[in-house]
């Protein structure tokens, strides 16, 4: 029998040995396998190039929309694998329904193919955004909003066109 073990869980092998109700020796070896102590962070599917990453969070961040360091950004949205040595969560400065614009147009290729569904991207915004006072930031229900971040927002992810 194959066991894999996640790095920094700890092991324990002892040689006690384990009985049926019937008194017949069922195994000799134990192995105790205590939970990996290595903190699992929540964050977004695997999602487009580091370097989409990091024009959209140069967008966002001169803009005022958030504040969180790149390489934080970077994994919980998705664009890279590895993960930072100290993750912080994005701190988002606009409105809930900005936010919900974002992550609907940064994922949209994946709603599209239904690889990837809103309700993912509302069960994990609570977990990667916070607000103005470090709380977690739930998705609104789609609503219109008016207003020039909004504009400028949809404008970054409108394709250009040859006009």
């Amino acid at each position: 029998m194959n066991i894999k073990i996640e790095p920094g869980a700890n092991v324990q092998i002892t040689d006690k040995p384990i009985y049926n109700i019937y008194g017949d020796v069922v195994q000799q070896k134990v192995v105790q396998v205590e939970e990996c102590k290595e903190e699992n962070i929540p964050h977004f599917p695997l999602n487009k190039t580091k370097d989409e990453g990091v024009s959209l969070y140069s967008f966002l961040s001169k803009n005022q929309y958030i504040k969180a360091p790149l390489d934080s950004w970077l994994f919980l949205m998705g664009f890279v694998t590895e993960k930072p040595q100290k993750v912080v969560s994005i701190m988002w400065l606009t409105t809930k329904e900005q936010l919900r614009t974002m992550l609907v147009n940064s994922f949209e290729g994946l709603i599209n193919n239904k690889t990837l569904k809103i309700a993912d991207l509302e069960r994990l915004a609570p977990k990667c955004f916070v607000d103005k006072n470090g709380k977690p930031l739930y998705l609104p229900k789609p609503r219109t909003e008016y207003s020039t971040k909004m504009d400028q927002l949809v404008n970054f992810f409108r394709p250009f066109s040859d006009v």
